[in-house]
């Protein structure tokens, strides 16, 4: 279920993106300041939780899966260009249709900030996006 996640997220955002930007899968990486930049959003999957049980009568299972989304361009208002267009869209998607089930999309709660710390990276502009998933037996 997650590579599934992971690709509906990417087609969904990518169709809101400036021609030639790359949405990747990447965690944030010291890298970063060094490397030549792209216009590219990224999804760094940091977080899986229970979320109790699912619905129906077979046995299911609610997981949250919470994906960090970040920008890279040449100017920090390009990234902020980047970033505001993915929210958009994710604000504007109550449920990511993943192999015709209908899973719930929120902004989440969390703080990115003690993120970019374990990391050992300098804060950025980011936002975390939660999608929840039921897993059946």
């Amino acid at each position: 279920m997650i590579t599934e996640i992971d690709g509906a997220l990417c087609r969904l955002i990518a169709t809101r993106l400036p021609e030639g930007t790359v949405v990747r899968l990447d965690p944030p990486k010291p890298t970063w300041q060094t490397e030549t930049p792209v216009s590219t959003v990224d999804l760094f999957l940091f977080a899986l939780h229970g979320a109790g049980p699912g619905t129906g009568a077979v046995r299911a299972k609610r997981c949250e899966l919470s994906y960090l989304i970040t920008a890279r361009a040449d100017k920090v208002r390009d990234e902020h260009t980047l970033l505001d267009r993915s929210l958009r869209v994710l604000l504007g998607t109550e449920f990511l249709i993943v192999d015709e089930q209908p899973l719930r999309l929120t902004i989440g709660k969390t703080d990115p900030t003690g993120l970019w710390v374990s990391l050992g990276l300098p804060a950025r502009a980011a936002f975390v996006v939660t999608v929840t998933a039921e897993y059946r037996d």
